[in-house]
């Protein structure tokens, strides 16, 4: 008997530690607790498929928090467009980039960046249609 309320008592010990737990848990597999680390000045190095640079890019993007959206980051600086605000979202440790439209008409078709754990680094691949049929498909390192 006394084994059969051990067993009930460390099913509900536990399932009280994944319930108290399990907030924090989504935040930073959803992306809260990351935005929080990432959110400032990064030194973007780019590599441009389409424009065929001998030498990376280098500019400053900023990434601050999307007020429209808990899990989505804006990026001003993006593909050295200026403050165009790219809308994106964070995952865990992955940013995704959908379709959209900024300044200048450009289209970002799509783009993953990578952010490494100690959240000093994200690694990019991204694709830009820059008129007509131009597509430019981008790699790019942000640090700080």
């Amino acid at each position: 008997m006394k084994t059969h309320i051990n067993k009930i008592t460390i099913l509900i010990a536990g399932t009280l530690l994944m319930l108290t737990n399990s907030c924090e848990l989504t935040d930073d597999l959803l992306g809260n607790e990351t935005i929080s680390k990432i959110v400032g000045d990064w030194d973007c190095e780019e590599n441009s498929e389409y424009f065929k640079k001998s030498t990376k890019s280098s500019y400053t993007v900023y990434i601050s928090p999307d007020a429209d959206n808990d899990y989505g980051i804006l990026i001003d600086g993006f593909y050295n467009l200026g403050d165009v605000g790219v809308k994106a979202v964070v995952y865990g440790n992955t940013i995704t980039i959908s379709e959209q439209v900024v300044q200048g008409g450009y289209v970002i078709l799509s783009g993953t960046g990578l952010i490494n754990n100690n959240k000093n680094q994200i690694t990019w691949e991204y694709r830009i249609n820059i008129g007509g049929s131009a597509i430019d498909d981008v790699t790019a390192i942000y640090t700080r």
